[in-house]
Parts: C-alpha cells; sequence; structure tokens
C-alpha cells in the first residue's frame, strides 16, 4: 500500500475503500492510518492480534500487516473471504530491487491468479514500465519517425552516433509487422541497464495480465507509466544523471511521482468504469498485446526520435553540459579579460 507509485494517497482523498497490505513494520503502518484517520476514506489491513485486544494505537501499528514473501496462502485466503459479493480491484504494486522483484512479483501472481479464478468481479491493475518492448498506435510511430528527422541533422546527435559507432541514439521507428486486421508497430524500450530481473518480473505481470483477461475474463488495467523520479530510481546516480538530460529528446519528459500517480489513477478509474475500454474483456483487440497498447500514459518513450536504452550516454552529456556551461563562461571570460591585458588592449 505503501509503494512510491502506488494510489493510496490519491484513493484516501477521494474517500476510497483501501483494503491495504504492506509489511508488518510499525512505521508503515503508523503512516498509512494516520492519513487514513485524516481523510475521507476507509483503510482495511490484516493484524496478528484480534482488534479488540489492541488497546493502544502503537499495539495496533505493531499488529499491523503481513509478508508477502513468507505469508503468500494466508494473504489470499484472507482476501478470498474478505467483504463477500463486493466487487475487488486487486493492485500489484509491489517494488523491489534485483532478484527480490521477481520473487514478490511472483508472491503478487500467486494471489491474483486466485483471486481472478476464484472470487466474481474481481478486476486487477497493473501499472507496466515504457522500458519494455511494446506494441504501439501508428500514430505513435509516426510522430517517432517525425521526432527522428528533426533531430538526425543535429551536430550533437551527427557526433554523438559517429563517435559511439552507431550505439547511441538508434532509431525508434521500426518497420510494421503484417498480422490479423494490419500491421502492427512496436518500439524496443528495454532498458539493459535495469537488468534482466526488472524486464522479467514486469513480463510475469504482462502475461498474467493477459490470461486473467482473455481466459478468466477478468477486467484489468494494464497501463504504461511514464518515467518517475521515484527514490528507488534515482538513487542510481547514472539513473539521475540520465533523467536531467533526456528532456533534450522531445516528448520526453520526466515525472514527479505525484503526478504520475494522480494521472495513472485517472487511467485506471476510466478503465473500470468505461464499457469500451480495452481493459473490458468484451472489447475485441486484434493481438492480446494491445491491452497495453491504450491509455499509455509513456512520458514520450513512443513517440520520442531515439530507442531509450540509446540516449542515456548522450543525456548524460547533456546534463553535465548544462551544468559546466556557466562556469565554462566564466572561464572564458577570465581569460579573454586577461589575454586583453597581457596584449595591452585594457
Amino acid at each position: 500500500a505503501g509503494s512510491a507509485m502506488g494510489p493510496f494517497l490519491v484513493l484516501m482523498a477521494l474517500g476510497a475503500n483501501v483494503i491495504a497490505i504492506d509489511l508488518d513494520r510499525p512505521g508503515i503502518w503508523k503512516r498509512l492510518i494516520e492519513i487514513a484517520k485524516k481523510s475521507s476514506g476507509s483503510i482495511t489491513f490484516p493484524l496478528k492480534s484480534e482488534q479488540s485486544t489492541l488497546k493502544t494505537d502503537d499495539e495496533l501499528y505493531a499488529s499491523a500487516g503481513c509478508n508477502l514473501f513468507t505469508q503468500t496462502p494466508a494473504i489470499r485466503d484472507w482476501l478470498l473471504d474478505l467483504y463477500p459479493g463486493k466487487k475487488f480491484t486487486v493492485g500489484s504494486y509491489a517494488y523491489l530491487d534485483g532478484a527480490l522483484h521477481v520473487q514478490v512479483s511472483l508472491a503478487m501472481d500467486a494471489i491474483c491468479r486466485d483471486l481472478s479464478e476464484k472470487r466474481k468481479d474481481t478486476s486487477l491493475v497493473y501499472l507496466c514500465t515504457p522500458t519494455d518492448l511494446h506494441l504501439v498506435p501508428k500514430e505513435a510511430h509516426d510522430a517517432a519517425e517525425a521526432e527522428y528527422k528533426n533531430y538526425s541533422g543535429r551536430l550533437f546527435c551527427m557526433l554523438m552516433r559517429l563517435l559511439s559507432r552507431g550505439k547511441c541514439l538508434r532509431k525508434n521507428a521500426r518497420k510494421p509487422v503484417p498480422g490479423k486486421g494490419g500491421d502492427y508497430y512496436m518500439i524496443n524500450g528495454i532498458s539493459v541497464a535495469q537488468g534482466p530481473n526488472y524486464i522479467l518480473a514486469k513480463r510475469l505481470q504482462h502475461w498474467r495480465a493477459i490470461v486473467a483477461r482473455s481466459v478468466a475474463g477478468c477486467t484489468v488495467s494494464s497501463n504504461i507509466a511514464p518515467a518517475t523520479s521515484t527514490v528507488s530510481v534515482v538513487h542510481n546516480r547514472t539513473f539521475a544523471w540520465a533523467y536531467e538530460g533526456m528532456p533534450y529528446f522531445k516528448p520526453y519528459e520526466i515525472f514527479a511521482p505525484d503526478s504520475s500517480k494522480a494521472v495513472m489513477l485517472a487511467i485506471l478509474l476510466r478503465d473500470l468504469n468505461d464499457p469500451k475500454s480495452v481493459a473490458n474483456p468484451k472489447t475485441e483487440l486484434g493481438n492480446p498485446n494491445q491491452l497495453f497498447s491504450y491509455g499509455s500514459f509513456h512520458g514520450g518513450t513512443w513517440r520520442c526520435a531515439y530507442e531509450v536504452d540509446s540516449i542515456g550516454e548522450a543525456s548524460v552529456l547533456l546534463y553535465f553540459g548544462r551544468v559546466a556551461g556557466p562556469y565554462v563562461g566564466v572561464a572564458a571570460a577570465a581569460g579573454a579579460a586577461v589575454a586583453a591585458k597581457v596584449l595591452g588592449y585594457v
């Protein structure tokens, strides 16, 4: 519930009824419960002890929470029995670094599988990453082609491609692939720097989303969220530097967490309430992967001139160039003044 990209704060502000799952750490639950108390929303969460035996807030915080790794079956059973007959919307928002991300994704997937198969009126929610291989609308493909023509003639871009021997600034738009119902367009947004565990964890979510929608008949809201300056990302200096330079490649933009969360929740609410949304299993798709093609808030990744994995080095250089610019200007002015004095002009 306390995930950096989760919608908890916005849901509380909107007066939603939230079933919260998070680690059994008192500090986490003090924050979540205090937020709920000050909002028009309500919060339901697991307890180790009967609530009637907990006399103080501190005892409540200490008893709250659970562990997705070690209590997966118990969490599933609790959710299956909770609020019978009510519609359920289950969001998989947990994130961890490295191999733990795959493990926590498997735990969430086991819960979501059983809820989608055994509990009627269950909807699933995922936040997809733009740094993945995606089918995209033709409009996004055409925009990427136009941006490539725009940037290809810039001196900086030509030098980066020349000096990197084509490794940097690779073309984003690809040739369409013929298929059922016409051509399909795709972009390769995979970022090697994020590592294999990250892409595997996100791929697991894609598979569950497709199966739950097409086989179990669930409504599945699985939209692309933009690159966001969360603590888990910018604690890596290289990513932080690259994020500062990426907006040079329009329309790329890095979003603040609050902006991303608010927009992604708005898209989610639309998916849950619009029968024409691709989240609705009754909406026909030419390819199952088109579930992730519409309603995307990709932050410019799909329409950028270059593949996101090929603009990192250039973005870092642009950032340091911008930071060093004023100092270079001062040094150049000082050098010119000294030279003028030595030459007798002043």
